[in-house]
Order: C-alpha cells, then sequence, then structure tokens
C-alpha cells in the first residue's frame, strides 16, 4: 500500500475509529478530514471498529488506510506493542480541545463530590500520584465546569452542521 501524504489520499480508502461518537478520536479527525476536502460519508468509508487498540490495529493489519486515536491511547500503544508501533506513523493531528472530563451522578454527597475533586487537581502534586497519572498516560487533571465545556458544545454543533449527526452510523 502507498504512504498517505495528503489527506486526499485517503479517497476511495477505509479510517478505522474506535465508535462514531468518541469525541477525539473520531469526531475530530473526521470534521479534520472534512475541513480538507475529504467528504465523511462520501469520500472514504469510516470502520468503526470498538476500542482505540483496533482502530490502531487495524491499520497494521492492512483493513483500513488511516487510523483515528488520541494521544493517550497512542502512546500506550507504542509502549505495548512497539514493534507494531515502528511500522506505523502519525501522520496528522488535529488541534486540541478540553479534555476528557470527570463527572458525578446527582446523588454523589456533596461532601464525596469536593473531595474527589481536591484528590484528581493535587495528583501532579506527589510522586504517587504522579505514578498514577502516568499509567494513566495523562499529564493531569484540571478544574472544569459547565461553562468550559460550552467549547465542546459548540465544537459539536459545528460537526452536526457541516458534517454528520453525531448518534447515527454515517
Amino acid at each position: 500500500a502507498e504512504l498517505l501524504q495528503r489527506p486526499a489520499d485517503l479517497v476511495g480508502q477505509q479510517v478505522s475509529c474506535p465508535s462514531p461518537t468518541a469525541l477525539a478520536a473520531c469526531i475530530m479527525p473526521q470534521y479534520f478530514l472534512q475541513q480538507q476536502g475529504v467528504r465523511v460519508g462520501r469520500d472514504f468509508t469510516s470502520l468503526y471498529v470498538g476500542s482505540q487498540e483496533s482502530s490502531i490495529l487495524s491499520v497494521y493489519h492492512r483493513r483500513a488506510a488511516a487510523a483515528a486515536t488520541w494521544p493517550p491511547p497512542g502512546r500506550a500503544f507504542q509502549l505495548e506493542h512497539p514493534i507494531e508501533a515502528a511500522e506505523l506513523k502519525v501522520m496528522w493531528q488535529t488541534a486540541p480541545l478540553l479534555n476528557n472530563s470527570v463527572m458525578v451522578r446527582g446523588d454523589v454527597p456533596t461532601e464525596v463530590r469536593g473531595r474527589l475533586r481536591r484528590v484528581l487537581l493535587a495528583l501532579n502534586d506527589s510522586a504517587g500520584g504522579r505514578h498514577v497519572l502516568s499509567a494513566m498516560q495523562t499529564a493531569r487533571f484540571f478544574d472544569a465546569d459547565d461553562q468550559r465545556y460550552e467549547q465542546v458544545r459548540d465544537y459539536v454543533a459545528r460537526f452536526e452542521r457541516d458534517v454528520r449527526p453525531v448518534e447515527s452510523r454515517p
């Protein structure tokens, strides 16, 4: 198979993603491709494979020309599968968006919510906490609220307007 040079080289190919609703590992890469003139649902076939590792392995096993993932699972794949990872190359990266959130149910007591928040935000302040973060392939947790996540809602709304509905399989 030819090495991809530009997004247009994906026309007529399969591109793997973990799922159609994965923000960093599908929605953002598909929006990137759409913005590069490669139309989602028309110019290439999306192959939804269920996990980040399966998405990456689909390229290694030549079931897809390209895979979408996000940095932590990509780094984990390099550590856990160095031989396979050596045969793959990161071609394009999207601009970053807010990272994953930690949410709690409404019936979790306020005191427990506060304690959890303090522990997660302080992980980077101790060697043990940094070890936990490293094992998660995460640099740190950041404080956030609904207002900060408004940019994610806006991004998804633009994606749905320009590319496809998030809840449907394209």
